[in-house]
């Protein structure tokens, strides 16, 4: 008797687990689809309209343009040549919508010239790429000096390729809860980190005690194929406090 009630407490845990574990799925399923970011959106938007095409995959390759000024090449949303183009947003969306800026002619010698996608792109459709290009492009002074220490640490240590352009970007992750990299600013963070103890433990642990106790949560971490590094005694522990600080400048300054 005592054998047959522990066989069924065993199947109750079993059931119990996998309701819990199908709840998060269904719940990942649906804030995959309805929290998705400007940024997030924004990269759709770029590969939809072809925009990878000539600025390089991502927007950080630009192909040869023969003629045109800053080196023969379309120019790239990131480093110097970026910057000659655009002194603000609204630049950027000049750029997008009528192939120029007012103030300034379309390079003529350039083999290769800038479609204008007026009339092509909804309102929201060119705030979401405006955005992307700007987190491409790193564009802006970051005003708290903790938080542009952690901005150089997070370059450093690679932060960026699994995270996306300034942590907003989203890279695919098969096995994961959501199926991809979570960015620091939407709405998966606050369920991930809920403090900051919590973002230097999965710095330097790649997870958290919180994941390590719950089985369903430590069973999805095993399981997916971009895992969090442990950066454990290769990072200061000024520089982790420095990518915290960031991170919050992050979710503070949206796109």
């Amino acid at each position: 008797m005592a054998g047959r009630r522990w066989i069924w407490a065993l199947a109750a845990l079993v059931v119990a687990q996998g309701a819990v574990l199908g709840w998060m799925l269904l719940r990942a399923r649906w804030t995959a689809s309805a929290g998705a970011t400007p940024v997030v959106r924004g990269r759709a938007v770029a590969e939809r309209m072809g925009c990878f095409g000539c600025h390089g995959p991502g927007g950080v390759a630009g192909i040869k343009n023969p003629g045109a000024k800053g080196g023969g090449e379309v120019p790239t949303w990131s480093g110097g040549t970026w910057m000659m183009y655009n002194q603000s947003p609204a630049d950027v969306r000049a750029w997008i919508l009528d192939g120029h800026p007012p103030d300034r002619s379309p390079d003529p010698k350039a083999l290769i010239a800038m479609p204008a996608f007026r009339g092509r792109l909804s309102r929201g459709e060119t705030g979401d790429l405006v955005a992307y290009v700007l987190a491409v492009s790193q564009f802006g002074a970051i005003d708290d000096p903790k938080a542009a220490e952690g901005h150089e640490a997070a370059i450093r240590y690679g932060c960026f390729g699994c995270h996306g352009p300034e942590g907003r970007g989203l890279v695919a992750d098969p096995g994961s809860l959501k199926g991809y990299v979570p960015t620091w600013d939407g709405p998966d963070y606050p369920d991930l980190v809920r403090s900051d103890a919590e973002l230097r433990q999965w710095v330097k642990n790649g997870t958290t005690d919180r994941f390590r106790a719950n089985p369903a949560a430590r069973r999805i971490l095993e399981t997916e194929v971009v895992k969090m590094p442990a950066f454990g005694g290769r990072i200061k522990d000024e520089e982790v406090e420095a990518l915290v600080a960031y991170v919050k400048w992050v979710r503070g300054h949206p796109r």
